[in-house]
């Protein structure tokens, strides 16, 4: 049996498996040492292999049955509570088991109003996290890779945290550092562990490098196109939809027009280029 703890955002994770092959990768991947600090766990998994067949697309049904919340690809199954407490994990192999668990973290967060997993980059300069998003295809690893030596929060998907305001404001919403990669490793030893996020960044590629704001409301349907979620009703949507104007709230957000090379820098943060 494999079973750790680790922190994925601001939140305790409580992962165990009784497969030997999983649970190679599970402590290759997750476990960073964050050992028993007396916290309890917000979120439980039980994971288990032998599931389905190989991947064969992206399609995710979701539903609520008999108190569960169930969502079933080909190669993967989720079944969880409705406050996604605790959730059993099933599935075929290693690639199917990284997208569960980006689908199980982000219904976490989406079902308890903490934030979102949003599909993106994110770089650091200066304390200050830029997010880079678009289609797929736009560039959004690209820019996260030209980026370097600026520390990658994220290559393929951000984990944000979006903390309730208090009475005088000033709430901000934080890039914190994703364990879901696909081109960089997620290494909390480079000693930023989360960054307020400075603005976010709809990629489009251009012969020209040049900035345009969006309006919130031509914003909206972008940052919710981008949201890894798989709805089981209005009521859900709904959530979605006022994280993603929250987001909004705090986030400017414009479109990037870049070639593929670093001089975007140059446009989004002038006085401070030059890693």
């Amino acid at each position: 049996m494999t079973r750790f703890l680790t922190r994925i955002g601001n939140e305790r994770i409580g992962i165990e498996t009784d497969s030997p092959v999983l649970g190679e990768w599970l402590r290759e991947s997750f476990d960073r040492g964050f050992g028993d600090d007396g916290e309890e766990p917000r979120l439980r998994l039980n994971i288990k292999g032998g599931y389905g067949v190989p991947f064969v697309d992206f399609d995710v049904a979701a539903e609520k049955r008999g108190g569960k919340v169930i969502y079933t690809r080909a190669d993967y199954r989720i079944e969880a509570d409705e406050d996604l407490k605790s959730a059993s994990v099933a599935v075929q192999d290693e690639f199917a088991l990284k997208h569960a668990l980006m689908n199980v973290y982000s219904a976490f967060l989406i079902r308890n109003g903490l934030g979102l997993l949003m599909h993106s980059s994110c770089a650091v300069q200066d304390g200050r996290g830029y997010l880079f998003a678009g289609p797929s295809g736009a560039g959004k690893s690209t820019a996260a890779l030209l980026s370097r030596p600026r520390v990658l929060l994220s290559d393929e998907a951000t984990v944000i945290a979006l903390p309730e305001a208090g009475p005088d404001g000033g709430a901000e919403a934080l890039a914190y550092n994703s364990p879901f990669r696909s081109d960089s490793r997620w290494d909390i030893g480079d000693g930023v562990p989360a960054a307020p996020l400075e603005g976010m960044y709809v990629l489009r590629q251009s012969e020209e490098v040049r900035t345009e704001p969006m309006k919130a409301a031509d914003a909206l349907p972008i940052v919710m196109s981008q949201v890894f979620f798989w709805t089981t009703g209005a009521e859900e949507t709904r959530t979605v939809m006022q994280l993603c104007m929250r987001f909004l709230e705090r986030v400017p957000v414009h479109e990037l027009f870049f070639q593929k090379n670093d001089l975007f820098w140059n446009v989004i943060a002038p006085r401070k280029a030059g890693v």
